[in-house]
């Protein structure tokens, strides 16, 4: 679904509910998602003749509508991003699910991919969401004499969250019908600027979600200054050392696929890699929420800050608290006991199993966890294997980055950001390339950007197993590679 199509589509949906009174518009939102994902007209249908254009125009509940509409886009987009983007990563490794195979081998990734290309793949929905509250902006909030001095607000933090969902995922992307394909850097951009208004005009829950997404995005771009400050201020508001935004899942209507892939699987559908399997399954119900942001990552943009400047201990002191929020010590993740019937077959299942990061990394104990009907402690929002010790022992600058990328990976686990860590950025799809005047094949944008230094093939998920010595060995060590690789383009922007 590209851009133009989708705005067409956004218009229609408004058209074609006609004569909707006052009490039916609380009901529209659910309208909104029960068609939002489909192609809405097809262009050889016969219209009828007098349905009015924009006849919604001007009544009352409208903007409220679709603002539930774009709450609603938020927590499909999110969870669309989590589960694939990971899959592309070294998170996990894709075992027997619909997702495309060329997504465990991020250079085979194409354009008409399968999964990517579909009219609900993550490009498709950010790119609908942005077309949809543009268009609510301009023409549905503006006509309603009801609707509340915050909702264009909220409207623009969502709109905003899109766009810093394409400029973190894609090299380049439209953010306008049969326009140009923008840099990363040009969509993130567009999304500091509502964020921006958002901070002030908002409802007081997107007014603080909107200081935490500009630390975020400014930290996308590698404004270190700008993703410092908004680091600080997020932090400074009520609650914000423990902080907390997730995607707001409606139980009766939307699924998180990861529960799907991790819970209510038929077989083992997809596998963490050996080192992160005490985070997985995440997502322990149908319905749970993927954070969006929260408090460990202002710590960790801090600590990056730091980092930049040679200060190594101010970095840790900063890591440490993000290790503490995410671990529960400093009063902020609650576990809960999951029982989990996986029977795991292939991959190591007993507490007794050793990992080790990569053939010269000490064997680490309590990373595997017995499950096949064991019950174990989950948290679902954020952990991590790193103590306080293992900070405070870092000497190196080159240590600290691992450790960095380290705790970004099991406190970020199951949540989309992997693979935008990797430096990894997926293709416009074939369907905008195909519709657009000003894309073709072959221009920059259109084939998946690999950095150099991710192995080939599917060795993001490699790893060897010594059943005798109850030892896993990872074979590439990623948070060491980016360690190494700390000037490349996309990882560690400061």
């Amino acid at each position: 679904m590209n851009v133009e199509n989708t705005i067409m589509n956004t218009k229609r949906l408004f058209t074609n509910v006609r004569r909707a009174a006052p009490a039916f518009l609380s009901g529209l939102a659910f309208l909104l998602i029960l068609i939002s994902g489909c192609e809405l007209i097809d262009p050889t249908e016969v219209r009828n003749p007098q349905i009015v254009e924009d006849n919604l125009i001007g009544q009352a509940a409208t903007a409220a509508a679709a603002l539930q509409s774009a709450r609603f886009g938020f927590a499909d987009l999110f969870d669309n991003t989590a589960y694939f983007t990971d899959v592309v990563s070294d998170n996990y490794d894709n075992i027997a699910t619909f997702i495309s195979p060329n997504a465990d081998d991020p250079r085979a990734i194409r354009a008409d991919d399968l999964t990517l290309n579909g009219v609900n793949s993550l490009y498709s929905i950010a790119q609908r969401e942005r077309a949809q509250i543009t268009y609510f902006l301009a023409s549905i909030v503006p006509s309603d004499p009801t609707a509340a001095t915050t909702v264009a607000g909220d409207l623009k933090f969502y709109r905003g969250m899109a766009a810093l969902i394409l400029g973190e995922n894609f090299a380049y992307a439209p953010s306008v019908a049969g326009g140009p394909a923008l840099t990363s850097n040009q969509l993130i951009d567009l999304a500091i600027t509502d964020f921006t208004d958002a901070s002030t005009t908002g409802s007081t829950t997107v007014q603080q979600a909107a200081l935490f997404a500009l630390a975020r995005a400014n930290h996308a771009k590698g404004s270190v200054g700008a993703a410092t400050t908004a680091a600080n201020n997020a932090l400074a508001t009520t609650g914000g050392g423990t902080y907390l935004f997730s995607s707001p899942y409606d139980a009766a209507t939307q699924v998180n696929t990861f529960y799907t892939f991790a819970v209510s699987r038929a077989l083992n559908d997809i596998q963490p890699l050996p080192r992160l399997d005490f985070l997985d399954p995440k997502y322990t119900s149908t319905s749970a929420p993927i954070a969006a942001l929260k408090a460990e990552e202002m710590y960790l943009i801090l600590a990056e800050a730091e980092l930049s400047a040679n200060n190594l201990a101010g970095a840790r002191g900063h890591m440490l608290a993000a290790m503490a929020v995410a671990t529960g010590t400093s009063g902020g993740r609650a576990s809960a006991n999951f029982t989990d019937g996986d029977p795991r077959t292939g991959r190591p299942n007993a507490d007794s199993v050793l990992v080790r990061a990569s053939a010269t990394a000490p064997s680490v104990a309590g990373l595997v966890k017995r499950r096949s009907g064991t019950s174990v402690a989950q948290k679902a929002f954020s952990n991590t294997s790193v103590d306080s010790a293992a900070i405070n022992a870092l000497t190196t600058g080159e240590e600290h980055l691992r450790m960095l990328h380290l705790l970004r990976q099991e406190i970020f686990f199951g949540e989309g950001r992997r693979m935008s860590d990797l430096g990894i950025r997926l293709p416009i799809i074939q369907r905008e390339i195909e519709t657009s005047p000003t894309i073709a094949p072959g221009d920059p944008g259109t084939t998946s950007t690999v950095p150099a230094y991710i192995p080939t093939g599917s060795g993001l998920d490699a790893f060897t197993s010594d059943a005798t010595a109850g030892l896993i060995t990872i074979t590439n060590d990623m948070n060491a590679v980016l360690a190494t690789n700390r000037i490349a383009r996309f990882t560690m922007p400061f």
